[in-house]
């Protein structure tokens, strides 16, 4: 025979069903991403400079770096790692250090990036033939438009 429900028992199954649903949403609110920082003693040994030197400065819009963040990031995302047992040459297409970016402006507000790998830096034997991208980003709605391999 079935024993009545008691009305502690409604509380809790409600609990247990809210858990449920909530739980898988909570992926949802992940913390964006930060890059790391060095501890504090590392950042008191660093020496800032009073400028910074003329012949060796770059400038670059607002406009153009977030451009090319944006490839970047679609291009070579900062979590995606080699996997185990990566060779030299896979390890080093997976550093953003390895690319050259090239911005240019275009019309109706779109941004065009280039993302090319560097000659000579993960090339082993011509293996790597085919490494770049060219998006067309529209920088103000922060979105890429299109991708070109």
């Amino acid at each position: 025979m079935d024993q009545p429900r008691r009305p502690g028992d409604i509380l809790k199954r409600g609990r247990l069903l809210a858990l449920c649903l909530l739980l898988p949403a909570c992926t949802l609110f992940q913390r964006p991403y930060r890059p790391p920082h060095a501890s504090p003693e590392e950042a008191a040994r660093v020496e800032f400079p009073l400028d910074l030197p003329a012949e060796t400065r770059t400038t670059l819009t607002g406009a153009l770096v977030t451009a090319m963040q944006l490839a970047l990031d679609d291009f070579l995302p900062l979590d995606v790692k080699p996997h185990d047992g990566a060779t030299d040459v896979e390890r080093c297409l997976y550093r953003r250090e390895s690319y050259e970016v090239i911005a240019s402006p275009g019309p109706d507000g779109v941004t065009f990036v280039r993302v090319t790998l560097r000659p000579d830096v993960c090339e082993k034997q011509n293996i790597i033939m085919d490494m770049e991208a060219t998006y067309a980003i529209d920088v103000e709605g922060r979105r890429i438009l299109a991708r070109q391999r």
